[in-house]
């Protein structure tokens, strides 16, 4: 009876556990989705300004070359973040949820890994969006309309990076600050998938237990 008990109590911390990775998996995959709608969205006005812009034939060819430029290195960059957060959200969450044993804190770290490259993607994508418009208004416009609004693209771009490192220097954590889970997914009192079938040490849950009671203890049931 203690020994079945010692075996539910072990798996379920090790349930516990993964319950508070499961929330850490929720948090990347609603911040990918946002992050790559925004992409995508961002995309779709360079591709647009792309093809529907229709640039004047006196328009210099340096003006013409950084719109070109800038809409090309748009569209590359918010697809490329586009298309990571899908990879990494639809490959994280299959190998978290259907993997071995382990496989959960596998994603939720590479998840957490993979947020360093796609958020400057996401970055690098709308600022040169910024920029293409800026080209685009020396091309389109006077060269007094063109002046104010290169004034106020560039004071957006400077309230944008300003933003960005200011909250990310509020709410951004160190390694010292992250809560982790390894000193309960690596504690002696979960068990991993062999020890839980198994048994602590070689022929313990065998000399205890069965693995009809295993099942049992698993399920919570026992027999009176």
């Amino acid at each position: 009876m203690l020994a079945a008990d010692k075996l539910l109590l072990r798996s379920t911390v090790k349930q516990r556990a993964i319950q508070l990775r499961e929330k850490e998996l929720s948090l990347f995959n609603d911040n990918f989705n946002a992050v790559g709608t925004q992409s995508a969205v961002l995309a779709g006005f360079a591709m647009t300004s792309f093809a529907e812009i229709d640039l004047p034939h006196n328009a210099f060819y340096a003006q013409k070359a950084c719109l070109h430029l800038f809409v090309t290195t748009s569209i590359c960059a918010n697809l490329l973040c586009t298309a990571s957060t899908t990879f990494v959200s639809v490959w994280g969450s299959g190998k978290a949820l259907r993997g071995k044993d382990g496989s959960m804190d596998q994603a939720v770290d590479g998840m957490h890994a993979e947020r360093a490259f796609i958020f400057s993607c996401f970055g690098v994508g709308l600022i040169t969006t910024l920029m293409a418009l800026m080209s685009a208004a020396w091309i389109l416009m006077t060269f007094e309309v063109a002046m104010v609004a290169s004034a106020g693209i560039s004071w957006a771009i400077f309230i944008i990076v300003r933003q960005a490192s200011r909250l990310s220097s509020k709410f951004g954590l160190s390694r010292e600050e992250v809560v982790s889970f390894a000193d309960i997914m690596q504690s002696p009192i979960v068990p991993s998938h062999e020890s839980a079938l198994d048994g602590d040490e070689p022929g313990e849950s065998s000399s205890l237990l069965s693995s009809a009671e295993i099942q049992k203890a698993r399920r919570g049931t026992y027999d009176v």
